[in-house]
């Protein structure tokens, strides 16, 4: 089903992908902004093109062999790096990283600007990113278009999400995400796709969405999230996906299967901390139901929620289908 009339969401993606204005109140200028519980991770500013117009590919590899540039056009720019964090700071907009397995960690993932593409080769279990306990971000992104793809992330003691999307648009494909802090964080105004991911171990939700941000999920597997161990009745109710309303969030979700997390399958989170709950049943049929104690309230939000849910098969989730 489907609620409100609402500019579509490729619509909405192609919005969110535009450079934003220049924000002198902001980032911009070095200052701290806060979205949020969050403070901004990305300070540096965009490279853009490189100047003769080239683009590079990038071969993360401890020893480049004939056979991993076979597939490659003749023409093709190629450097070698030994290292992932050199790789993607020697990237301009339009370069493609591309990993082959083995275990790394790059802290210039937290400091995505420039459309890249980040992927890997082989099996997503066997390219592992670990974060660094020391630092509080692992993957974060404001570039227009970023892609990572094929990969396995794993959190390590950072503090701030596995990814967080502060904004323009990040597609996640064939990824696994093992989380051990806060899951997917999409901030207000930025977008997320995510496609045949995994998702596992969040704190908290395994993908929060901001006001007014933008998300399509589509074949992933969302489970055991929201361990965070807490007596506040808000946050022991998230669990697979929760919406944060006013502005509210475009979600389009689509053949996802959420499962065993502890709290809904997934929540809508009014402002005023009360949680609206949008029953397991309901979403298997493709229709929005919610607390039937503040039925007209929850009527009026899911009126303005540009959402569609399309065959999401939601189970075992603690708290599955409101009271």
């Amino acid at each position: 089903s489907r609620s409100s009339p609402g500019p579509s969401l490729s619509s909405a993606l192609e919005e969110a992908s535009q450079p934003p204005p220049l924000n002198l109140s902001g980032s911009d200028t070095g200052l701290p902004r806060v979205h949020g519980p969050f403070f901004p991770r990305i300070l540096r500013r965009r490279k853009g093109k490189r100047d003769f117009g080239k683009t590079v590919t990038h071969i993360v590899a401890k020893v480049m062999t004939p056979d991993m540039v076979k597939d490659l056009a003749s023409d093709t720019l190629i450097q070698q790096h030994d290292d992932l964090d050199l790789a993607l700071d020697s990237c301009y907009s339009g370069d493609t990283v591309v990993i082959f397995p083995g275990e790394y960690q790059a802290l210039n993932l937290a400091l995505l600007t420039d459309d890249i593409i980040v992927k890997g080769v082989g099996k997503r279990e066997e390219i592992v990113i670990t974060s660094e306990p020391s630092h509080d971000s692992f993957v974060v992104s404001k570039a227009d278009n970023v892609k990572l793809m094929h990969l396995s992330l794993i959190q390590q003691g950072t503090v701030d999400g596995i990814v967080v999307v502060e904004s323009g648009h990040m597609t996640l494909e064939n990824c696994v995400l093992k989380c051990e802090g806060t899951g997917v964080c999409v901030l207000t105004g930025a977008a997320l796709t995510i496609t045949d991911s995994e998702i596992t171990g969040a704190q908290g939700a395994g993908v929060e969405l901001y006001p007014g941000s933008i998300a399509i999920l589509e074949r992933n597997e969302i489970h055991h999230c929201n361990n965070l161990r807490t007596s506040d009745s808000s946050k022991s109710t998230l669990g697979g996906v929760n919406m944060k309303v006013l502005p509210e969030p475009k979600l389009k979700m689509t053949n996802n299967h959420i499962y065993n997390n502890n709290g809904y399958g997934v929540s809508i989170h009014q402002p005023t901390e009360q949680i609206f709950i949008v029953a397991e049943e309901a979403l298997n049929k493709g229709a929005a139901s919610g607390d039937k104690k503040d039925g007209n309230m929850l009527s009026k939000v899911m009126q303005n929620l540009n959402l569609e849910m399309n065959n999401n098969k939601i189970e075992a989730n603690i708290k599955g289908v409101s009271e």
